[in-house]
């Protein structure tokens, strides 16, 4: 307790809908539910509280690709230990994507699925916190849960967290042991803005479906979707006939950008950025880095003119990106994309991208306006660069 009111890290900065599974010390805790519910934010503080008040700790943090843990689950617990005044208690690594304690021996680490062999490697895991679970097949899970094997001085857990998309995944479908499962929605969350309330609230009038999963957090199969999964590929065009990329500008939801190299009329997608909380500068930087020839078409979102200008003035070549999404959708549908196994939020956000359906269960000839900030990239670059060309024939509306 001594040590709690040293560094100001407070029991009452817990949401009330989280605190009884603060303690809880089953193999599993599932946290699933709603958008905006907290589940993630919780997970962090739940891990942060036993990185500071238990000792020997080697915590694993898993997604199904590895380079997604720098934006969310290592950014979580990075923006919660500095706005906790608590930093120099740690040593943050953000080379290797580790967290040490400088007051004990405890280490935080962490790994994708799609790295098979560094998860093989890894010895003397103490608890591991599983992101976007649902990403996972039955398989990864297992894997995962063999490592978490030895003797420890505290409880074993694997914590997971999600969104509960698809009623026959696995997750739903097995009985976890020893588990506490605890749903929750953004009713369950006193700390979101009215912004993000609205864009939770409108999701009724737009799909009564998408509500249910993302608004209330039942299990549940998303209806009307509008693309097929793209077909995934490790080989890309070495030398593409064209590389473009599309932009979708965003602050509190992601910003994202993407990249497509196109090779015989066939479009090979990159997810370079998705992330949260990115002002034009810093986008700037990162894409100075990312972007070597600066002669390549880059598509944004025409609603943000002031930072397509900045852009412009970074010396990138970028164009408001058409706003037809009907025309867009109708062209991406009639061409071939490839998208790389990596690129996991292009390929999550494709499963649930979906028309709207109104109260009557009429399908209408519009999207869902949710997760959908890499289908709206992918749409600026492709069609939009298809229509500057002149290089398709659809209906115009």
């Amino acid at each position: 307790m001594h040590k709690r009111i040293e560094i100001g890290f407070d029991y009452e900065q817990i949401n009330p809908a989280y605190k009884s599974s603060l303690d809880y010390n089953g193999r599993y805790l599932v946290l699933y539910g709603g958008a905006g519910s907290g589940k993630s934010y919780f997970a962090a503080q739940k891990i942060l509280f036993r990185f500071i008040f238990e000792n020997n700790h080697k915590i694993l943090l898993v997604r199904k690709i590895a380079r997604t843990i720098r934006n969310s689950q290592f950014a979580l617990l990075k923006s919660i230990i500095y706005d906790s005044g608590i930093g120099k208690e740690f040593r943050i690594k953000n080379s290797d994507l580790t967290i040490e304690s400088r007051f004990n021996d405890n280490v935080i680490i962490t790994a994708g699925v799609d790295d098979r062999e560094k998860l093989k490697s890894i010895n003397g895991i103490t608890s591991v916190w599983i992101e976007e679970a649902t990403e996972l097949d039955k398989k990864d899970f297992l894997q995962i849960d063999l490592r978490l094997r030895n003797k420890t001085s505290n409880y074993k857990q694997i914590l997971l967290t999600f969104n509960p998309v698809d009623s026959n995944h696995w997750l739903n479908t097995t009985v976890l042991n020893n588990s506490k499962i605890l749903k929750t929605t953004y009713k369950n969350n006193p700390y979101l803005d009215a912004n993000y309330l609205k864009m939770i609230d409108d999701l009724k009038e737009q799909d009564s479906d998408y509500y249910d999963i993302y608004g209330l957090g039942n299990w549940g199969t998303l209806k009307n979707i509008i693309y097929k999964p793209f077909e995934i590929t490790g080989s890309f065009p070495a030398e593409p006939d064209e590389v473009i990329y599309g932009l979708d500008f965003g602050y509190n939801n992601p910003t994202a950008l993407l990249k497509v190299m196109i090779k015989d009329s066939v479009y090979y997608t990159d997810e370079l950025i998705y992330e949260t909380r990115l002002t034009n500068s810093e986008l700037t930087e990162r894409m100075k880095k990312i972007i070597r020839n600066r002669s390549d078409c880059i598509y944004c979102d025409s609603s943000e003119p002031g930072r397509i200008q900045e852009l412009r003035k970074a010396g990138f070549n970028v164009f408001p990106a058409s706003k037809s999404i009907r025309d867009g959708i109708d062209f991406l549908k009639s061409v071939k994309i490839f998208s790389k196994n990596g690129n996991a939020n292009l390929n999550r956000e494709v499963l649930s991208y979906s028309y709207k359906t109104d109260k009557a269960g009429n399908v209408l000839d519009e999207p869902v306006k949710f997760n959908d900030h890499c289908m709206d990239a992918l749409r600026y670059a492709i069609y939009t660069h298809a229509k500057e060309r002149k290089m398709y024939r659809i209906r115009w509306g």
